[in-house]
């Protein structure tokens, strides 16, 4: 009876979900992931791992015990090798001239740097982790080049408990109670002088966000081959807004300029996977694992005053181990096609992916490609 009371809490807080709207949205935090770049973005029935903390706190009463060293996962996207070959063509940075690879529909790019600091631990229902981040993103206004830089650091502990377990039938459901800092400077500079960016950075703009949140999930398992899962991500998340004039103005503690701190909240989202593991028993000596998984992101977007296209947030995929060693993988999201591998070496795991990103509201409006790597330390 007491299972059924809380199943009945837990649906309770998740469904009204479909009909709030959103407040002031600002990005989640989260840990960029080679592996999930090349699967066709994050999917919520695939908590099987030490990225659970990530996917769907709902996994961690079935993932095996697993623990996180360190980590260093880099993603980039935008026009990666034109940017390369310019600076190698440089001389120097003095004059620096962008406008060379600025495409017809604008101008965007960026870095993701999670880790090194990435300690954590997942298993027995229980889910923990400590993690920084670095962000960079740059996009054109006019004539003006405005990236701005995020440092990130923020730590999570949830617990997940089983409700049901009836003969090849599982259902279970989890939570995630989340910390976070983020700091932000924002930056300008001519599109023809990029080099300017460098010149005084701490007297920028800079603004703080502080805040806590929680994650709500759960899962239906049936038998050893198919998952599904619905998650809440973000269920509230308030976050407390403080911008400085300059860098150098937060640093010495002054004031928050302007009107002071102010109140947000990260963008809730709601989001619907499946998995089906593929066995074939004359193969089992050479393929460790067949995974086929399908999920929709952000259904809560539907709802939205301009709302996504639906088919930029289909994401399907397909992962293949071999040998228990390596992994090929492979997915669609953002309408845009990716590709991965992976390599256990057992005192390490590395991640590959090149994948789509579709900074547009429609498919083939702005998209731009990226590259992503992964050196993972978990055991």
């Amino acid at each position: 009876m007491g299972r059924v009371l809380l199943l009945g809490v837990l649906l309770s807080l998740i469904s009204p979900l479909v009909i709030m709207g959103q407040t002031r949205a600002i990005d989640p935090f989260v840990m960029p992931s080679a592996r999930f770049n090349a699967l066709g973005g994050p999917h919520p029935a695939m908590a099987d791992d030490f990225y659970s903390l990530f996917l769907n706190p709902a996994g961690f009463i079935s993932v095996e015990e697993s623990f996180s060293v360190a980590e260093l996962s880099l993603s980039t996207f935008g026009p990666v090798l034109e940017i390369a070959d310019l600076l190698g063509n440089a001389d120097t940075l003095e004059g620096l001239d962008l406008s060379g690879v600025i495409g017809p529909s604008g101008f965007a790019a960026g870095f993701d740097m999670g880790g090194p600091l990435s300690l954590g631990y997942v298993g027995r229902g229980l889910g923990l982790g400590i993690f920084n981040r670095l962000r960079t993103s740059a996009s054109l206004s006019g004539v003006s080049l405005r990236p701005l830089v995020q440092g990130e650091i923020f730590f999570t502990a949830g617990y997940a408990f089983r409700i049901i377990e009836r003969d090849d039938h599982l259902f279970d459901a989890g939570f995630l109670g989340k910390g976070f800092y983020r700091g932000t400077s924002f930056l300008d500079a001519p599109i023809f002088d990029a080099a300017t960016l460098l010149d005084d950075p701490r007297s920028q703009p800079f603004v703080s966000h502080l805040g806590v949140g929680l994650d709500l999930g759960i899962k239906y398992t049936l038998g050893r081959n198919f998952s599904a899962a619905l998650v809440c991500y973000d269920f509230f998340s308030p976050v407390l807004i403080s911008p400085y004039d300059s860098y150098d103005s937060y640093s010495q503690g002054e004031l928050p300029s302007g009107e002071g701190s102010s109140y947000g909240a990260i963008k809730r989202r709601l989001d619907l996977g499946v998995a089906y593991k593929v066995h074939i028993a004359f193969l089992d000596p050479y393929i460790t694992r067949l995974v086929l998984m399908a999920s929709y992101g952000d259904i809560l977007d539907l709802q939205s005053l301009i709302p996504r296209n639906p088919l930029l947030n289909l994401g399907l995929g397909a992962e293949l181990t071999l040998l228990q060693v390596l992994s090929f993988r492979t997915g669609i999201r953002d309408a845009l096609p990716a590709f991965g591998l992976g390599i256990d070496l057992s005192f390490m795991t590395v991640d590959l992916a090149i994948h789509g990103k579709e900074l547009g509201l429609d498919p083939g409006v702005q998209s731009v490609y990226g590259l992503s790597l992964g050196l993972l330390f978990r055991y």
